[in-house]
C-alpha cells in the first residue's frame, strides 16, 4: 500500500480529477447541488465537460491495448477475475505497469466523476418521482464508491506483480474487480430505471391527456 505515496504515480492531471470527484460529492449532497443539477441546461454542460475526458482516457487505453498486443486494460472488461489480472500484468514489462498505475491515479479519475454528474443531471432534471430520484442517487454515490476504489487500489496489485500472496493482495485480487464489476452494473442499471421512468411518465401524460379530452 505504501506504493500509492510514491510522487512519480500523479500529475495535475490527479489533482483534477480528485477536485472534479469533490465537486461531484458536492453536488450530490449538497442542496445548491440539487437545485443547480435541477435545470435541464445543466445536460448540455455535463456532457460538454464529460466527452472530452472521455476521448482523453479513451485515447490512453488505445496506448495501454497496443503495449500489451491487444489485451484492453482490465478496468474496461467487465467482470474479470484473477486470471485476467495476471494475464494483463504480464503482457506489459514493469515499465507498462508502473504506466497502467499513472493511468488509473490521473487519466482515469476524470471520466467517472463525468459519467456521475452527467446522469445525475438527466435524472434530476427529467424525473419527476422522488423516489424514483432517491434510488438514482444511491445508485450514483455507489457507482462513484467503487469506481474510487478500484481505480486506486488497482495500482497496489499491478505495481506487486508477480507477488499475489498475503492478506493485503489476496483480498485486493477479489475486492478490485468485483468494485469495478459493481461499477459498470449499478451505472446500467441507473440508466435502466430512468429509461423506464420515462416510460411511465409519457404513459401517464397521454393517459391524462385522453381524459382531459
Amino acid at each position: 500500500m505504501t506504493l500509492l505515496f510514491n510522487p512519480s504515480l500523479y500529475s495535475v492531471i490527479s489533482l483534477t480529477g480528485l477536485a472534479w470527484t469533490l465537486l461531484t460529492l458536492f453536488l450530490m449532497f449538497s442542496s445548491t447541488g440539487k437545485r443547480l443539477l435541477s435545470n435541464r441546461l445543466g445536460i448540455v454542460i455535463a456532457a460538454a465537460a464529460l466527452f472530452p475526458s472521455l476521448w482523453f482516457v479513451t485515447s490512453q487505453i488505445k496506448v495501454l491495448t497496443a503495449l500489451t498486443g491487444g489485451i484492453p486494460p482490465l478496468d474496461v472488461q467487465f467482470a474479470y477475475h484473477q486470471r485476467e489480472i495476471v494475464q494483463f500484468a504480464q503482457a506489459l514489462n514493469e515499465g507498462g505497469r508502473k504506466m497502467y498505475a499513472q493511468f488509473q491515479l490521473g487519466a482515469d479519475t476524470l471520466a467517472p466523476p463525468g459519467f456521475c454528474c452527467f446522469l445525475m443531471c438527466v435524472y434530476r432534471s427529467t424525473i419527476r418521482s422522488q423516489v424514483v430520484r432517491t434510488l438514482c442517487d444511491a445508485m450514483a454515490l455507489v457507482y462513484l464508491v467503487s469506481v474510487l476504489i478500484a481505480n486506486s487500489l488497482m495500482p497496489v496489485i499491478i505495481l506487486n506483480y508477480p507477488a499475489q500472496d498475503g492478506l493485503v493482495l489476496s483480498t485486493l485480487y477479489w475486492l478490485v474487480p468485483l468494485c469495478d464489476t459493481v461499477k459498470y452494473s449499478v451505472h446500467g442499471l441507473a440508466w435502466l430505471v430512468i429509461l423506464i421512468t420515462w416510460v411511465k411518465q409519457l404513459a401517464d401524460m397521454r393517459s391524462s391527456k385522453k381524459f382531459i379530452t
